[in-house]
C-alpha cells in the first residue's frame, strides 16, 4: 500500500483502532502504544531494514497499513493490511502475509491479518500464523475469528506450539464503559427512555447473535428484522410471551437511523459469538446501569466475580440443581455455568443440558425476566425453567427439589417492599435437607437487634456456615449499600459449639476508576483466599476467624475477625490521607487557631487534662478496659472514654472562638468554632462513633469533643508520629462498624498497633513536612509563630 491515504483507507484506519481497542490494545505508537501505522516505520530501523524491498514487486520497500509491536523490545508481533471493501479480505490477507515472511526472515513469528471494510460499513476480517511452513487460518469453532486476538491469545497462537484455535476474550472493562457511552448517546438521541434502554440494547445483541449477523442494515427494514429474530429465538426456547416484553418500537424512525450505527458497534465488539462464551449481556446490562439515572426496584446486579466466589464457596456440581429466587438478568446462573466449565472440566454441550434441566429462575419484572431468558439463550438455550413469576406465589416453584440457592434479593426501599429475610425464608424452602443457601444481605440485617429474634430463627433449623464482608466500593456507582454474603446448610440446627468461618474480603482485584470498578494488575485479588478460609476453616488474624455463634446475636465479620496490625503501606497510605486533612484544617482555620491560642494563653479559655474533667466512674471503666488490653493494643496504649455530654447538641451554644470536635471526616474533624469555656488539653486522638464511623484524627490543639466521638488519652508520652499512627490504625479498622454495629472502647481496644521504628521515621518525617505547611498558613496571622501544633 503506497504511503498516501484517502479517505476510505482513513476509515479502514479508524475501524482498525476501533477493533484493536476492542480487545485491549493500545492504538498509539510506542512506547506509549503497541501500534506503528506504515508513515511511522522510518523511526525504527530494524523495521525498516525489514520492509526493504518488500513491496508487491519486488522494487521498493512495502508499507503495511500497521504493525503491532511489543513496546519495550519493539518486536513485531502482527502485520496487518487494510482494504477499502469487505470482498477484499483475501487479498488483504494475503498482502499481510507477503510483509510478515519479510519479517520472518529477521528472526520474528508475527501474524499475518487482512481487514477488509470501512467504520462505515460492514467488515471481514482474517487471521493467519505461519506454521510447518505454510499460512493457516485461525479459527473459533472451526470458523475463521472475526476479531484481532488479545495480546496474551496472540503470543499463544503464534508459538511454535501453539493452536490455531481461539475462544473470544471479554473486552477490557473500559471499552466497554466506552462503547456503552457512545450507544447511551444514540439512544437518547433516539428519544429511549433511561429504563428502556437496556432492553433495546439487548433486542439488537440477540437479534445479531440469532441471526449471526444476517439482520438488514439499512433504516427501513432493521427495526422488523431485530423484532423478528428476537421472537423468532424466544419461540425456540419455549418463551414467547416473555419474547414480547424485548422488543424495539418499530415506529421509531430516529431510533431506526441509530440502530443501524449501534449494530455495527456491537459487531465490533464481536457480539455473536462473545454471548456463547461470557456472561456479555449481563456485562454490558450493568455498564449501562450506570448512565440510566439509577434504580428505583433495588435491583443492585451482583459482580460476576462475586457471583462466581458464591458459586465456589456452594461448590456447585453437575448433579446440583440451582435456584436464584430473583435472578434479575441471570448472573447467578450463569456462575453457576462457569463452575461447571472451570472446576468440573464439562463440555459446552454437557454444561447446555445441565442448564436446561437443573437451573431455576424466577423474576416478576418482565423485561428483566426477558433479559434473563436473552441471556440464556445466547448461552446455549438454557432458558428452560426461567419463569417471570413471583417466587413466593408462583405454582411451579421448586419447593424442596434443589441443592443449591445463589441469591441477590432486592434491598427494600420503602416500607411495603419484601424484607430481605423474606426470601431468604423461601429459599431454605426450596431447598433440599443440607442443601446450601449463598445469599447478599444489607449490613443491617446480620447486625441490629431489632433482626435478632430472625437470625435466632435461621439459626434453629439450619446452620451457618460462614459469613463474608464484601468491600464498601461493591456496588458502586449503582449503591453505596454495605454487604455480606452469608452461607447457611438447611435442615441441621446451629450448634454453637461448631465454629462459623467470617472473612473481611477488602480486596477482590478491582479498584473504582472514573465511577467503574475496573480491574487493576497492582491491585490484590483475595478471592481464593477467601473460598479457601471458609471451605478449610481457616483463621488469619486480620482476615478471617472462627467464631461461635448463637440465639440473637450478631453474624457480621467484624465481631470476629481478630485484628491484625496493619502493613506498613496500609498505614503510610492512611497517615498520607490524615496528614492532608490535618493541613487542610490548619490552612482553613488558621485564623481562629492564633485567636484560640491568644485566648488560651490569656487565661479566657480554660484548658485541663480531660481525666481530670470525668468522674471517677468513667476513669475507673477506662483503666479496667486498658488494664485487660493485649500488649501493644490500642486499650494498652490508652485510656479510651467518651466525648462531653454538654455538646450533645449545640442548642442554645452560640458562636465562638473554641474548637469543637465531632464525627465529621473534614478538617481533622472540626466541627466549628463555639461559645464553649472548656477545652481538653492536646494531644490525643479522636474517633467517630457516628457520622462518619470509624474516622480518626490526632488533636494538636486545644478543643472541646462531643460525645459522638470517642477519645483516645494516651497513658504516658507518646511521640506525635506514635499519635498519627494509632489514628490510621483505627482508620483501617472502621470496616468493622456501621449505623447497625457501633463503635464502642471495648470494640477498639484489642486492635493491633505496629511496634516498627521504621515506619515511626517515616511518619516522623512526613510531620515535619506538615509542621512546615501549618507554619505558612498561620505566618498570615501571627508574627514569630515558631510551633505548628499548640504548646502549653
Amino acid at each position: 500500500m503506497s504511503k498516501s491515504k484517502g479517505i476510505s483507507e482513513r476509515r479502514s484506519e479508524k475501524l482498525l483502532d476501533e477493533l484493536l481497542s476492542a480487545q485491549g490494545w493500545n492504538p498509539r505508537k510506542p512506547p506509549v502504544g503497541d501500534v506503528l501505522l506504515q508513515n511511522e516505520y522510518a523511526a525504527y530501523p530494524l523495521i525498516e531494514k525489514a520492509l526493504k524491498q518488500a513491496s508487491k514487486t519486488g522494487t521498493g520497500s512495502g508499507y503495511p497499513e500497521a504493525l503491532l509491536v511489543d513496546k519495550v523490545s519493539e518486536k513485531v508481533l502482527a502485520v496487518i493490511e487494510a482494504k477499502k471493501f469487505s470482498s477484499e479480505h483475501g487479498k488483504a490477507l494475503r498482502e499481510a502475509q507477503h510483509y510478515a515472511e519479510r519479517f520472518q526472515r529477521k528472526g520474528y513469528a508475527p501474524l499475518a491479518i487482512g481487514l477488509a471494510g470501512t467504520s462505515d460499513d460492514s467488515f471481514e476480517l482474517r487471521v493467519s500464523r505461519f506454521a510447518d511452513g505454510e499460512w493457516a487460518i485461525v479459527t473459533y469453532g472451526g470458523k475463521p475469528v472475526s476479531w484481532i486476538p488479545n495480546r496474551a491469545d496472540l503470543e499463544r497462537i503464534a508459538s511454535p506450539h501453539g493452536r490455531p484455535e481461539l475462544r473470544p476474550t471479554i473486552p477490557p472493562p473500559e471499552v466497554l464503559a466506552r462503547r456503552a457511552e457512545e450507544i447511551n448517546r444514540l439512544l437518547r438521541e433516539a428519544k429511549i427512555k433511561d429504563e428502556f434502554r437496556p432492553a433495546v440494547v439487548a433486542a439488537i445483541m440477540l437479534a445479531l447473535a440469532s441471526s449471526k449477523g444476517r439482520i438488514r442494515r439499512d433504516e427501513d427494514h432493521i427495526l422488523a428484522d431485530i423484532n423478528a429474530e428476537c421472537l423468532r429465538a424466544f419461540e425456540k426456547a419455549g418463551k414467547p410471551a416473555l419474547g414480547r416484553s424485548l422488543h424495539v418500537e418499530e415506529a421509531n424512525a430516529k431510533l431506526a437511523t441509530r440502530a443501524v450505527e449501534i449494530a455495527r458497534i456491537l459487531e465490533k465488539l464481536n457480539v455473536s459469538v462473545l454471548t456463547a462464551e461470557h456472561d456479555y449481556l449481563g456485562q454490558l446490562y450493568e455498564t449501562f446501569f450506570r448512565y440510566t439515572g439509577g434504580n428505583t426496584i433495588g435491583q443492585y446486579f451482583t459482580p460476576r466475580h462475586i457471583a462466581q466466589f458464591m458459586a465456589d464457596v456452594c461448590e456447585v456440581g453437575p448433579r446440583d440443581h440451582v435456584l436464584d429466587p430473583a435472578c434479575g438478568t441471570g448472573g447467578f446462573l450463569v456462575a453457576a455455568m462457569d463452575r461447571l466449565l472451570r472446576a468440573h472440566e464439562l463440555s459446552r454441550a454437557e454444561m447446555v443440558k445441565v442448564a436446561r434441566k437443573q437451573l431455576y429462575g424466577f423474576e416478576t419484572e418482565p423485561v428483566t425476566a426477558a433479559l434473563c431468558v436473552a441471556n440464556m439463550i445466547l448461552r446455549g438455550d438454557g432458558a428452560t425453567r426461567i419463569h417471570q413469576e413471583d417466587c413466593f406465589t408462583a405454582p411451579d416453584f421448586p419447593e424442596g427439589e434443589v441443592d443449591v440457592v445463589l441469591m441477590n434479593p432486592p434491598f427494600p426501599h420503602k416500607a411495603s417492599d419484601t424484607p430481605s429475610e423474606d426470601f431468604v425464608d423461601r429459599a431454605l424452602d426450596a431447598l433440599k435437607q443440607r442443601g446450601k443457601l449463598a445469599v447478599v444481605l444489607p449490613t443491617s440485617l446480620i447486625v441490629k437487634k431489632s433482626k435478632g429474634a430472625w437470625r435466632q430463627k435461621i439459626l434453629k433449623h439450619n446452620r451457618l456456615l460462614a459469613v463474608c464482608q464484601l468491600p464498601d466500593e461493591l456496588f458502586q456507582p449503582y449503591a453505596s449499600a454495605t454487604t455480606s454474603v452469608v452461607l447457611l446448610e438447611k435442615g441441621v440446627k446451629h450448634d454453637p459449639g461448631v465454629a462459623t468461618v467470617f472473612v473481611r474480603l477488602h480486596h477482590d482485584g478491582l479498584t473504582l476508576r472514573k465511577g467503574i470498578r475496573v480491574e487493576r494488575p497492582t491491585e490484590p485479588n483475595h478471592i481464593p483466599k477467601a473460598v479457601d478460609a471458609i471451605v478449610n476453616k481457616q483463621a488469619i488474624p486480620g482476615f478471617s476467624g472462627l467464631g461461635k455463634v448463637s440465639g440473637e446475636r450478631e453474624w457480621a465479620a467484624g465481631a470476629y475477625v481478630d485484628s491484625a496490625p496493619p502493613s506498613r503501606e496500609e498505614v503510610q497510605e492512611a497517615v498520607d490521607v490524615h496528614l492532608r486533612r490535618l493541613a487542610s484544617f490548619y490552612i482553613r482555620y488558621a485564623r481562629e487557631v492564633t485567636v484560640q491560642r491568644e485566648q488560651v494563653r490569656q487565661g479566657a479559655l480554660r484548658m485541663a487534662d480531660y481525666r481530670g474533667l470525668i468522674s471517677q466512674a468513667k476513669k475507673d471503666n477506662a483503666r479496667a478496659l486498658s488494664d485487660a488490653a493485649r500488649p501493644g493494643s490500642i486499650g494498652d496504649a490508652f485510656d479510651i472514654v467518651y466525648g462531653m455530654k454538654e455538646l450533645h447538641s449545640r442548642d442554645g451554644i452560640a458562636d465562638g472562638e473554641t474548637l469543637v470536635i465531632s464525627p465529621t471526616e473534614a478538617y481533622n474533624g472540626c466541627y466549628g468554632w463555639l461559645e464553649f469555656g472548656q477545652a481538653m488539653r492536646p494531644p490525643f486522638v479522636t474517633v467517630a462513633q457516628t457520622g462518619s464511623i470509624g474516622e480518626a484524627f490526632v488533636q494538636f490543639e486545644p478543643c472541646a469533643v462531643n460525645d459522638d466521638c470517642l477519645v483516645l488519652l494516651p497513658r504516658k508520652p507518646m511521640s506525635e508520629a506514635m499519635l498519627v499512627i494509632a489514628a490510621a490504625c483505627l482508620h483501617e479498622e472502621k470496616w468493622r462498624f456501621s449505623y447497625g454495629r457501633k463503635l464502642t472502647p471495648a470494640r477498639i481496644a484489642a486492635f493491633a498497633l505496629p511496634g516498627d521504628p521504621v515506619l515511626e521515621a517515616w511518619v516522623e518525617a512526613r510531620l515535619a513536612h506538615t509542621r512546615r505547611v501549618v507554619l505558612a498558613a498561620l505566618a498570615g496571622y501571627v508574627d514569630g509563630e515558631t510551633q505548628a501544633f499548640f504548646v502549653d
